[in-house]
C-alpha cells in the first residue's frame, strides 16, 4: 500500500472507531448505506468506478447499497459539487472526479481511494445499521428528484 492510500485509509479507520457514520435517523437508514458519486461522463477514472467498481458492490449488497450519481458536467451537478467543495472544505489537492461522499463527512477521491476504501465503509456502515445521506445542503432535493436507488448510468 502506498502513502497516497495509507492516509485516507487511516482517516477512515479513525472515523469508524471514533464517530458513528450516521447523519440521519436510524429509521431512515434501515440497514442501507447511502452515498453520492460526483462524476463526469468524459472522465476515464469515473468510467472505471461506474463500470468496474460499483457493479460488483451493488451485486454483493443489493438493496442495502444506494449510490446516487451526480453528473458534474450539468449546471445543477456542477453547482452541487461546488457546494460540496465549499461545505466540506475539500482542499485543492483533493478536487476532481470521481468523488464519493459518504455521510457524515467521508470523502473519497479517485479511482484508487474509492475501490480501496469504500467496501470497508459499506461493511462498517451496515454493521452500524446503515449510513444516511450526507447533510450537504441541496442534496436532499437531488435525492428526492432522482427517485429509487441507482448505480446505473
Amino acid at each position: 500500500m502506498n502513502k497516497k492510500t495509507l492516509f485516507p485509509l487511516l482517516l477512515v479507520t479513525f472515523l469508524l472507531i471514533f464517530s458513528p457514520l450516521r447523519s440521519v435517523s436510524a429509521q431512515e437508514n434501515s440497514g442501507v448505506v447511502r452515498a453520492v458519486l460526483f462524476f463526469s461522463p468524459t472522465c476515464p477514472h469515473c468510467e472505471y468506478v461506474i463500470n468496474e467498481v460499483l457493479p460488483p458492490l451493488q451485486a454483493q449488497y443489493g438493496d442495502s447499497l444506494d449510490v446516487r450519481r451526480i453528473d458534474v458536467s450539468t449546471p445543477d451537478g456542477q453547482t452541487l459539487y461546488q457546494d460540496a467543495v465549499a461545505y466540506y472544505e475539500i482542499p485543492d489537492e483533493r478536487l476532481g472526479v470521481p468523488t464519493l461522499l459518504v455521510a457524515p463527512d467521508v470523502i473519497l477521491v479517485g479511482s484508487g481511494e474509492i475501490p480501496d476504501i469504500f467496501p470497508s465503509l459499506i461493511e462498517a456502515g451496515l454493521a452500524q445499521g446503515g449510513i444516511g445521506w450526507a447533510d450537504l445542503p441541496g442534496l436532499a432535493a437531488f435525492v428526492e428528484m432522482s427517485g429509487e436507488a441507482s448505480t446505473e448510468a
